[in-house]
């Protein structure tokens, strides 16, 4: 059976791990389960050097900041002892570069998105220009691969940044829900709670969420926000609320358990999601599924995850009076809400990971039988 390598920052016991480390373990732990021998090349953190979960092969290298160097220097020895069939390079921030260090062997690109302007919202500005710079030496070093993209947006951005027309090498592959796990809960009581998931980091853009609750505080308080997660924006997070004066409104939850997050789901009235950009929205599609309808900023990757007006509702990003006057909406309306949980629900069971996971292996095959288009 095929040897794959994928190379991705985090492994999903990194404390740091997200969405990008969710869809790589349940698209690559179903085709390990086929017979597939997968090696997994990811940044050390705290975790054993190599370990096997889920019938992958776990191997860590390198340090949070540094993995990325640490793969052009051992990829081409990793690749001589294990005679992989094909290379996949997962791009969640710092390009790998494997078809530069690797030669003959073939590549396949799985990009969550590109970060492109919106990284200057993120870090400073030489961390910014870094990973901005990195981002433009992907047209020639994967000038000849072929590229698999959670959505539409991410598509376009990868076309746009390549300046030339490669819609042939580019497959959409959404990532899936676990239908049966995220679910409505008819003997839960929906609570008057305006829920937002997610790792805490300033590009997500949670402060929208906290100025909008600022403004619509002045109309009234029969509500409460949940923010669920972790991040590096954490604390910044928890004093504009105290500088706001929406403390004592707003819950934040920290780091919770699945179980917590799917009850928090069903208790909620909708969800809201703010960032700037992304691949999609993973988050946005597991409250649907659970009968929640969205508030969504009109961003790449979110509007590729909503239906405007059927699952929720868009705002212009940064649109802070917009935003609020949404959240009032779905507050004063449950017929509203209602309806869109149900159209929810059918538009969330329409994405598996099994249905995810057969595209990637179509897309392999397709990759291996095209060998001619190594990097």
């Amino acid at each position: 059976m095929l040897r794959l390598l994928l190379i991705n920052w985090r492994c999903p016991k990194n404390p740091l791990a997200g969405g990008a480390e969710v869809y790589a373990y349940e698209i690559f732990s179903r085709l390990a389960k086929k017979g597939y021998k997968i090696t997994y090349l990811a940044e050390r953190s705290h975790l054993p050097e190599e370990e096997v979960i889920g019938g992958i092969r776990f191997l860590r290298i390198g340090g949070k900041n540094t993995f990325n160097f640490s793969v052009y220097r051992t990829l081409p020895g990793i690749v001589a002892e294990n005679h992989f069939d094909l290379i996949i390079d997962d791009l969640n921030k710092i390009p790998f570069y494997s078809p530069y260090f690797v030669k003959d062997i073939p590549v396949l690109v799985v990009l969550m998105h590109l970060f492109r302007k919106a990284i200057f919202k993120e870090t400073s500005l030489l961390a910014g220009l870094y990973v901005y710079l990195t981002e433009n030496l992907i047209p020639y070093i994967y000038k000849n691969n072929f590229f698999a993209v959670l959505s539409e947006s991410t598509k376009r951005d990868l076309v746009n940044l390549f300046k030339r027309d490669i819609r042939t090498r580019i497959r959409v592959i959404p990532p899936g829900i676990d239908a049966q796990f995220y679910k409505p809960d008819p003997n839960q009581k929906r609570e008057r709670i305006i829920l937002h998931c997610g790792r805490l980091k300033r590009y997500k853009s949670t402060d929208h969420l906290l100025l909008a609750t600022k403004v619509l505080i002045k109309r009234r308080r029969d509500f409460r926000v949940v923010i669920v997660g972790d991040g590096d924006d954490l604390p910044r997070l928890k004093s504009l609320a105290r500088d706001l004066g929406v403390a004592d409104i707003v819950d934040f939850t920290g780091f919770i358990s699945e179980a917590e997050k799917l009850t928090l789901y069903q208790k909620a009235l909708f969800l809201v999601e703010n960032s700037i950009k992304e691949g999609w929205g993973l988050i946005v599609i597991e409250a649907n599924a659970c009968g929640t309808p969205v508030i969504s900023a009109c961003s790449p990757g979110l509007i590729d995850a909503v239906r405007e007006g059927k699952t929720g509702l868009f705002y212009d990003y940064g649109n802070i009076e917009e935003l609020a006057e949404k959240m009032n909406f779905l507050l004063d309306n449950d017929e509203v809400r209602d309806r869109m949980g149900k159209e929810g629900r059918l538009w969330a069971e329409g994405f598996s990971w099994e249905k995810a996971s057969q595209e990637m292996e179509d897309l392999i095959q397709e990759v291996l039988r095209y060998g001619c288009l190594r990097g």
